[in-house]
């Protein structure tokens, strides 16, 4: 074993994955999913960590990423498979020490979980699940888990969110004025937009289609016209039998529509047509549309009062997210960390060797300037996803608005979580996929961009800068150069458990 006294690198999770990992029986019920069945150990022990007087054996680990990594290999194969396989080994370690640091703490703090609190903490699973202790029972034993197993896994689950609440939660308070400062610095997020429930009579038009097509759309959309307009007809009916949209089944309903939310030019059309009115035959880029408007839903300020206690749960999230990570980063600079983990190579070569690195590198995305003119349906919005597969990604963004000059500022990527805007030591094999969100159809892919560039790129920088490394501003193009993304990119020491990069990129 090599001993660790010097500050190193570390690998971080989100809240979401590293709870999971912390705890996973506890956890499963709680939230009323299966739980995993505990698999039997392996025949191959060793000592793979050293946490104070505490330590972690190999088998500990195996057991505890085994329903995951059973779903990897369900997903993966070869090299790529590998690489999950040792994130998920790397992810639940760190998860794992972490977790013996907090009980740890909770010992010093001299707190404990009583058994009325268990029973209270069961009786509230039993309750939100509609099921009896019997019910519960029988439910662990398929999984082959014991309620006393699960008894003990629960104190452990609540032992630790009561260290977080005294360590973390009290130190973390929402003030007035904090809550109206957020609601005047996004007053866009929080106006309702006019709204028209539409129904539309529609006859598309093949890309490069030739004049003859093209006029015998126009004639059908004509008649259709003439007929919606008799006395007495309902267009649902005359779409039902005439129009060639998607929505034709449903009386051609596109249901209510906002503005921003289909391509300018039927947005054009949509919103200039009067309440109860029917539109003339209208071509768009894609084809012929005859729009009717069956009603019209005026605009509103949704006020502070309304939003106030959903804006207090935003803000508090986030301060108790970076207080908990500045908390645990303390438990992990004042513990000692004696950690040997090398398995068997994997058949590309890459072996899960943990290093001591000093330097944590993050990428923090800041803005998006989008090149060209827009899409079939505009470019109003954009949404990204992570991952080493584009139509496989890990995770989605929230779409966000494109503003003047087709550029996404700060302020509309910090209206998503953490998670969606802030790389920690990223994947060198994951990238960033670019979308543009497109009203009723898929989204439309727009380019990519590669950690691994991105890696190489702030490595080469700060080499030629005589290897300082420092906070910095770079921005990265698609590889289509479609688009250009600006990061803040920065280094910070800590110290934590994770494999050399070098081996990632092997």
């Amino acid at each position: 074993m090599r001993k660790s006294n010097t500050t190193g690198k570390i690998w971080k999770l989100s809240d979401r994955a590293r709870r999971f990992f912390v705890s996973a029986i506890a956890l499963c019920v709680l939230a009323g999913a299966p739980t995993p069945a505990m698999p039997a150990a392996v025949t191959i022990e060793r000592i793979i960590a050293k946490i104070d007087d505490d330590i972690i054996m190999l088998s500990e680990l195996q057991n505890f990423v085994k329903p995951s990594v059973d779903k990897l290999k369900r997903d993966y194969r070869g090299e790529q498979l590998n690489r999950r396989i040792r994130e998920i080994e790397l992810q639940a370690l760190d998860a794992m020490i972490l977790s013996k640091l907090i009980v740890k703490r909770a010992s010093a703090l001299k707190l404990n979980v009583s058994e009325k609190e268990i029973e209270n903490a069961i009786a509230d699973i039993l309750r939100r699940n509609k099921t009896t202790t019997a019910g519960l029972r029988d439910f662990l034993s398929t999984q082959g888990i014991t309620m006393e197993k699960y008894r003990e896994e629960l104190r452990k689950k609540l032992l630790e969110r009561k260290v977080e609440n005294m360590e973390v939660g009290v130190r973390v308070s929402v003030v007035e004025q904090e809550i109206a400062d957020y609601y005047d610095a996004h007053s866009d997020d929080y106006r309702e937009a006019e709204s028209r429930r539409v129904r539309q009579i529609f006859f598309p038009v093949s890309k490069g289609a030739g004049a003859s097509e093209i006029e015998a759309k126009r004639k059908m959309a004509d008649i259709a016209y003439q007929e919606a307009m008799k006395p007495g007809a309902d267009f649902a009916r005359v779409a039902e039998r005439l129009s060639e949209g998607p929505a034709r089944s449903r009386g051609g309903s596109l249901g209510s529509v906002k503005k921003g939310e289909v391509f300018p030019e039927l947005e054009q059309l949509i919103f200039s047509t009067a309440k109860d009115e029917t539109s003339k035959p209208t071509r768009t880029r894609v084809g012929f549309h005859v729009i009717h408007v069956d009603d019209v839903k005026p605009g509103k300020v949704i006020t502070l009062d309304r939003v106030s206690g959903k804006i207090r749960d935003k803000i508090f999230r986030e301060k108790f997210a970076k207080r908990r990570r500045e908390w645990t980063a303390d438990l992990k600079r004042a513990a000692f960390l004696e950690i040997s983990y090398d398995p068997a190579p994997s058949p590309g070569g890459l072996s899960s060797v943990f290093k001591d690195i000093r330097d944590q590198i993050s990428f923090r995305l800041v803005g998006i300037k989008l090149k060209g003119k827009g899409g079939l349906f505009g470019q109003d919005r954009v949404l990204w996803a992570y991952g080493a597969n584009r139509d496989k990604p890990r995770w989605k963004s929230d779409r966000v608005k494109v503003g003047e000059g087709s550029e996404v500022g700060k302020d509309a990527i910090d209206s998503l979580e953490a998670g969606h805007r802030l790389f920690v030591n990223p994947d060198p094999s994951a990238n960033i996929y670019l979308f543009r969100y497109v009203y009723l159809l898929p989204d439309s892919y727009i380019g990519e961009v590669k950690f691994a560039d991105m890696l190489k790129a702030y490595s080469e920088q700060s080499r030629s800068e005589g290897g300082k490394a420092r906070s910095k501003k770079m921005s990265f193009e698609t590889n289509n150069k479609a688009a250009r993304l600006e990061f803040e990119v920065e280094v910070q020491k800590t110290r934590s458990i994770v494999a050399d990069p070098k081996e990632i990129t092997q």
